[in-house]
């Protein structure tokens, strides 16, 4: 298993353009340098009013598939 760490600040305005199905997916670089494209559905979880924010860890499985994700930080 590979663990990966990772800061979001996407806004409210953003997210519903995923919503309106224009966004499926987020593209990020972790803090060590890999880029990960992670399925928006994965982060419902942690949208709040301001929209998703904080800093996750991704923890992948050895064939690169999403084993589990959480939030550790909410900045």
């Amino acid at each position: 298993m590979q663990r990966l760490q990772f800061r979001l600040h996407i806004t409210r305005p953003q997210l519903l353009q995923y919503y309106q199905g224009q966004v499926g997916a987020l593209t990020v670089r972790t803090e060590q340098g890999v880029r990960l494209q992670i399925a928006l559905h994965h982060f419902r979880p942690f949208v709040g009013h301001n929209g998703l924010q904080g800093r996750f860890e991704i923890e992948l499985t050895n064939k690169h598939q999403l084993h589990q994700l959480r939030q550790l930080s909410s900045d």
